[in-house]
């Protein structure tokens, strides 16, 4: 009883912000659900199918997602790796067949992709803002071969540790956005940047994950998709 016309189902991916390596464990306390090797299971973290074994910002979101009464279910597919650039989840890359797999794995149980998530960018600060472009567009183009028309959310993020945030790398996010392409804004999280916002000042802290899924939520929200 998870599919339905209000319930969202979401890939999330990219490296370890986006992956179960947040400070604090959450178990969601609506119908939110962790699709993974072609099963549905009730979702807590960490999320089964992207590394770590802490919190994540997805199981967040889903209550987020359905207190503000935007869908009644969400289902996540967590397919993240940690430390990973985006040459690695480009058609050329090895962690490109997650990604395919698990649309297969869902198609073949009845499920439509209806978001996508992108946070990424943290491993490519020193990647030029034109070959960023090129990979995720690569990318992005064989997601839609495949039959996946969600729209895709893309992140700012590229601050991890004490050094600065890549602003090339930030740009080339921006301008990834086109919304004829399906391409939305995601949140801005380089913004979070306060010892209270991470742990380890690469990763999220409780509080920081709760702002982290606000941003989402506004993201999602304010696109005017559903």
């Amino acid at each position: 009883n998870v599919a339905g016309p209000r319930t969202m189902v979401a890939l999330v991916f990219g490296q370890s912000n986006s992956a179960n390596h947040g400070e604090t464990r959450y178990a969601p306390k609506r119908e939110v659900y962790n699709f993974y090797d072609g099963k549905c299971y009730v979702a807590a973290d960490p999320l089964l199918g992207a590394t770590g074994d802490r919190g994540s910002v997805w199981t967040r979101l889903g209550d987020m997602l359905i207190e503000s009464g935007m869908y009644d279910k969400v289902l996540l597919v967590p397919v993240g790796v940690g430390g990973t650039p985006v040459r690695r989840w480009t058609t050329t890359g090895d962690l490109h067949r997650r990604i395919l797999d698990s649309i297969y794995q869902l198609k073949k149980k009845g499920f439509k992709i209806t978001h996508i998530f992108w946070h990424q960018g943290e491993a490519d600060v020193n990647t030029p803002k034109d070959d960023y472009v090129k990979m995720f567009t690569a990318m992005l183009e064989d997601i839609r071969k495949r039959g996946v028309d969600a729209p895709i959310y893309v992140a700012v993020a590229t601050r991890c540790g004490s050094g600065p945030a890549s602003l090339e790398t930030q740009q080339a996010q921006r301008e990834l956005v086109n919304t004829e392409k399906g391409i939305y804004p995601g949140p801005f999280t380089d913004a979070l940047d306060t010892m209270d916002d991470r742990y380890d000042s690469c990763h999220f802290s409780d509080a920081g994950l709760r702002k982290h899924a606000a941003l989402w939520l506004a993201a999602v929200k304010y696109s005017g998709r559903k």
